[in-house]
């Protein structure tokens, strides 16, 4: 099944049920939001390949992304707006248009590919998250004992590489978005997993740092 969905070229890497905030100035965008309020409607995230993020309607995307839904929208100064948005479900371009002011395409949706994964690889990466949660339940403060690891492999790989923002090659979180076959994309993920804990490890001893005014050890 394939349908018509607006789209929003960043340069961020979408994950299904990942938050993603973002500062709307653009007129472009001020109508695109504007009409999927008014339809409850999704719009498409993909990551650009080519170009600028801001005022380019040439800029070039890859042909994987996610869908995302407004959860909250508040204007700001200037006319601008704030929203608040959660990623849905992967779509892959079928035909781009250019008929409007923001891009539009024809997607698809793939279903993912589930085979077999090795038990070793589920408790790598489940290891993994783990650990990132308690890492970032440390940057803001808070002891997180037990961590709620998802049971689903291709929802695993999407959290850890969710939780990498900042801190890998968008390109790398792009390959684990466009894995449909979900060991191939909890491999991917487990294959970010040192950077992803490693850069968790040096926001929370930032963040402990500032709180107590010291060099805490993180063990």
């Amino acid at each position: 099944m394939s349908e018509r969905l607006r789209l929003f070229l960043l340069n961020t890497v979408l994950f299904p049920r990942m938050e993603l905030p973002l500062h709307v100035f653009e007129e472009r965008y001020k109508r695109l939001v504007s009409e999927c309020l008014a339809d409850d409607a999704p719009f498409g995230v993909l990551l650009i390949e080519a170009g600028n993020e801001v005022g380019d309607p040439h800029a070039q995307a890859y042909r994987v992304g996610c869908t995302t839904r407004i959860e909250n929208a508040a204007p700001i100064e200037g006319g601008r707006l704030m929203i608040l948005t959660r990623g849905e479900r992967r779509f892959r371009i079928v035909e781009m248009h250019d008929d409007q002011p923001y891009r539009s395409a024809t997607v698809e949706y793939p279903v993912d590919e589930v085979g077999e994964v090795p038990e070793t690889l589920v408790e790598r990466a489940a290891e993994g998250y783990r650990q990132i949660a308690r890492l970032r339940a440390m940057t803001e403060g808070e002891f997180k004992r037990s961590v709620n690891v998802p049971p689903a492999p291709g929802v695993l790989a999407d959290r850890i590489a969710a939780a990498a923002a900042g801190m890998v090659d968008t390109t790398d979180l792009q390959h684990v978005l466009e894995a449909f076959d979900v060991r191939q994309r909890l491999e991917a993920a487990v294959d970010l997993l040192d950077a992803i804990v490693e850069g968790h490890h040096e926001q929370a001893q930032t963040a402990i740092t500032e709180r107590y005014g010291g060099i805490e050890r993180l063990n």
